[in-house]
């Protein structure tokens, strides 16, 4: 028997060798714990690997159960953004849309969350931007929404917290969320903004931006904190249909 339990923005796997030896890749040994440690980000692979492996698992880690949310907001999703939605399942629900500003990607990422009925993290880089989601959110699904940021500490089924401070409080909180959504996702890549999602365990992941691209180049890391760039439309693209 395996077990996998989160510690302070990591995992910790314990069991027989040869039934770590599946998932030793993304492990590495500390004495300390007198077992193996992880990225958090590593969960989904590690609990997809053992599956198949047939070793049997203990999962300590999850903090977070399905939800039976209803979207509220009776619009319909236009073309590209249906496409979007579409484009980021066929690359397992892990993936960066690239849309212009205007193009509505919160209403893609409010049919994400409903597609993924799972516990979600939305995070922003400013104070401002926290307002905006937990609005929309709230009018969306009809739930109270947490807020990290800003003096308020509150998590939710749904939750919005500024890039500061959900690096600040993952090492508590990120093992609660199924879903993890990275709006303006080209600051993700920063040397410290990384480690928030680092320490997630959010198996399904959703960045949005209109400009991926860096100046340092760093944006070749959202592969694997997000996921890869799954759907791209520039506004000359979209022929007038921008919301």
């Amino acid at each position: 028997m395996v077990t996998v339990d989160f510690q302070y923005g990591t995992l910790v796997l314990a069991g027989p060798e040869t039934e770590l030896a599946p998932v030793q890749s993304w492990c590495s040994y500390d004495e300390r714990v007198a077992g193996w440690r992880a990225e958090a980000m590593a969960y989904g692979p590690i609990i997809l690997a053992l599956r198949a492996a047939g070793v049997p698992c203990e999962d300590r880690a999850k903090a977070f159960r399905p939800l039976e949310l209803r979207l509220e907001d009776t619009r319909t999703a236009r073309d590209y953004q249906a496409e979007a939605l579409d484009a980021w399942e066929r690359t397992l629900r892990r993936g960066v849309v690239v849309l212009p500003t205007g193009a509505g990607k919160s209403l893609v990422a409010r049919l994400a969350i409903l597609r993924v009925q799972r516990p979600t993290l939305v995070v922003v880089p400013t104070l401002d931007l926290v307002e905006q989601w937990v609005r929309q959110l709230h009018a969306g699904f009809g739930v109270e929404v947490g807020v990290l940021g800003g003096g308020e500490r509150s998590v939710g089924d749904l939750t919005v917290a500024t890039y500061d401070s959900a690096l600040l409080t993952m090492e508590f909180h990120g093992n609660r969320f199924g879903l993890l959504v990275v709006d303006e996702c080209h600051h993700l890549p920063g040397p410290t903004t990384q480690h928030l999602a680092r320490m997630c365990i959010a198996p399904f992941r959703l960045g949005l931006t209109a400009t991926p691209e860096r100046d340092d180049g760093a944006e070749a890391l959202l592969r694997g904190l997000i996921g890869p760039i799954c759907y791209r439309r520039e506004i000359d693209e979209l022929e007038g249909d921008v919301l």
